[in-house]
């Protein structure tokens, strides 16, 4: 990664003590010039979203002599950020945002040079979290299936198993209730069971 981190650093000193105002202004941005990006939003807390945002640049910034630190940060973002329903195409208006952010507040003071040096930086940022959102933890699969089939499975066995037991072995005038008081007990047993079967595969 072949970046003047000391032009970084001085020009992002520039944005830290009004860091909040920074971050707010980008996504006035970011809605304004890409409608499309507000629905990513619709139920995201903004002010700890902004603290978020600001949080990651300072990282990135401080961290730009340890490549590997950033790197696996970046890594681990990525993989995060496909849960929030970040897609790849979303990479670049993040891109054009926070440099149209950056030469608002810099003003005279964005150079040529020095913006071809922020889109090297997050070129590094993007590409390593694409990459990231690319890789699927081990297990991964497993607990898709887990939470999304086993429980549905299980309750459909179940069930059966026992109203065929039931069937076997009550008489027509309790049967209804049995069957129904017998339901409440399956599920409420799947719910405890399901949920300790994930926090042990978290």
């Amino acid at each position: 990664m072949s970046i003047n981190i000391q032009m970084i650093r001085e020009s992002f000193d520039v944005a830290r003590p009004i860091g909040m105002e920074v971050v707010s202004k980008f996504y006035e941005f970011l809605f304004q010039d890409y409608p499309q990006a507000r629905p990513l939003f619709e139920n995201v807390n903004m002010e700890a979203q902004k603290k978020q945002l600001l949080g990651a640049l300072v990282l990135a910034v401080d961290n730009l002599d340890n490549p590997e630190k950033l790197r696996d940060y970046l890594l681990k973002s990525g993989k995060r950020h496909v849960g929030y329903g970040v897609e790849e195409d979303h990479y670049p208006l993040v891109g054009q945002t926070l440099l149209k952010t950056f030469a608002h507040f810099f003003q005279d003071k964005w150079t040529n040079e020095l913006q071809n040096e922020w889109i090297k930086v997050y070129e590094f940022i993007a590409n390593t979290m694409i990459e990231g959102a690319s890789q699927k933890e081990e297990g991964a699969d497993v607990l898709e299936i887990t939470h999304g089939h086993i429980r549905s499975k299980a309750k459909d066995i179940c069930h059966q198993i026992l109203m065929e037991s039931i069937d076997d072995q009550i008489d027509d005038t309790i049967r209804d209730v049995m069957r129904a008081k017998v339901r409440k007990v399956i599920l409420e047993v799947l719910e405890e069971e399901s949920t300790s079967i994930l926090k042990k595969a978290a």
